[in-house]
């Protein structure tokens, strides 16, 4: 697509941020499930219910603007998917794969802050409040899902450490020996 101004920029930011809400739609109740934490599986849930919402809000942006939504696929987040599946699907405790899931809800929320914040930019360049307000609403939704995430794996994934078995011969010294 030819950018030749900033709106059709931001049409094109909004479009990629709508397929990215549709694949985030459908992958976090899938990391949900496999997650082992309520915590992390309530986070995902409660995220992926929100997903809805911001699909509305870009909607209704798209409705401001008389267009349609425009077919675009959010290549990086599909990238960001398919690793958090891969990932998911090698992670051999419980501890681990919630580890590796929280990660990859992580990147998730990380991208979607990027261009979220961006697409306000654009936004408010382009003097449309309203849209750059309701922009800054679902960027603050990302931030809060993305900081309630690292409260999880800070708090909750901890890996019990392997416990070492005495070699054959190995004996405990006393101090008084």
């Amino acid at each position: 697509m030819t950018f030749g101004t900033l709106k059709d920029l931001y049409l094109d930011e909004l479009s990629d941020l709508y397929d990215a809400e549709l694949q985030i739609v459908r992958t976090l109740p899938r990391l949900a499930e496999a997650a082992h934490l309520p915590a992390l599986r309530q986070a995902l849930g409660k995220h992926a219910e929100e997903s809805r919402l911001h699909l509305e809000r870009l909607d209704l942006i798209f409705t401001h603007w008389g267009e349609r939504v425009r077919l675009r696929s959010c290549t990086g987040l599909t990238g960001i998917v398919q690793e958090a599946d891969d990932r998911v699907h090698e992670a051999t405790t419980a501890d681990a794969r919630d580890a590796a899931i929280g990660g990859a809800a992580q990147r998730i929320e990380h991208y979607e802050m990027a261009a979220y914040a961006t697409a306000r930019t654009y936004a408010r360049r382009l003097n449309r409040t309203d849209e750059a307000r309701l922009l800054q609403e679902t960027l603050n939704e990302e931030s809060r899902a993305d900081r309630l995430l690292a409260a999880i794996a800070e708090a909750d994934i901890v890996e019990e450490p392997a416990r070492e078995e005495p070699a054959v011969g190995d004996q405990a010294i006393s101090p008084m020996s």
